[in-house]
């Protein structure tokens, strides 16, 4: 069901927190997509670029068709080995009752080496170095909305679906999973942004 946008009190100080890391990455040339916030026009120098839920919800749309392409074409080639070990990793963390500090930086690291292993073994290395801009991207926005258990888990469960399908070697499967993914991230991430940027996502 899609959302649309409703007006609510923006929060400057945290879109003016997101936009800074966001640069910090550009600056330090770890995130290229950095240089679309910042627009070079003749006598005028640097103008911010636009910057909120729009913008947010456009990159998670892109790193969906990358992450979804590098997928289908990494199920026949990823090591199954690896995908045993991945899917038991996630198991284990499920398994677990204490969900503090420590088993959130867990739970990211495995979320990042699957994402990692994927674009790797995708065989197409612009690809796996498109998704590596957009991935760091995903990153900023995680250390900015903080990490929330129940969203942890969410993805948690997906990815268990695509490693599921990559176990059973179903190309296309794990690409729509590895979509679906993507999209409950960037609900996940908008449903906490938007409000801080002045918007409410609502069911139409």
């Amino acid at each position: 069901m899609k959302k649309r946008a409703t007006r609510t009190e923006a929060d400057p100080v945290f879109r003016l927190d997101l936009v800074r890391r966001l640069l910090r990455e550009m600056f330090e040339g770890r995130w290229a997509g950095g240089d679309r916030l910042v627009e070079l026009r003749p006598n005028c120098g640097a103008v911010m670029r636009p910057f909120g839920p729009r913008q947010i919800e456009d990159i998670y749309d892109v790193r969906g068709l990358l992450e979804g392409e590098a997928t289908r074409l990494a199920c026949n080639r990823v090591d199954a080995r690896e995908v045993k070990h991945l899917t038991s990793t996630f198991k284990q963390l499920l398994a677990e009752r204490k969900r503090d500090d420590d088993w959130s930086r867990r739970a990211w690291a495995v979320d990042r080496a699957m994402h990692e292993l994927l674009a790797t073994a995708c065989g197409n290395r612009r690809l796996a170095e498109e998704i590596a801009r957009y991935g760091r991207f995903a990153q900023v926005i995680r250390e900015v909305v903080g990490n929330r258990s129940h969203a942890q888990e969410d993805a948690i469960r997906a990815h268990l679906e695509i490693l599921k399908a990559l176990a059973s070697k179903r190309p296309n499967a794990s690409a729509d999973a590895m979509r679906k993914h993507i999209r409950q991230a960037a609900q996940s991430a908008l449903d906490v942004l938007a409000p801080k940027f002045g918007t409410a996502s609502q069911p139409t």
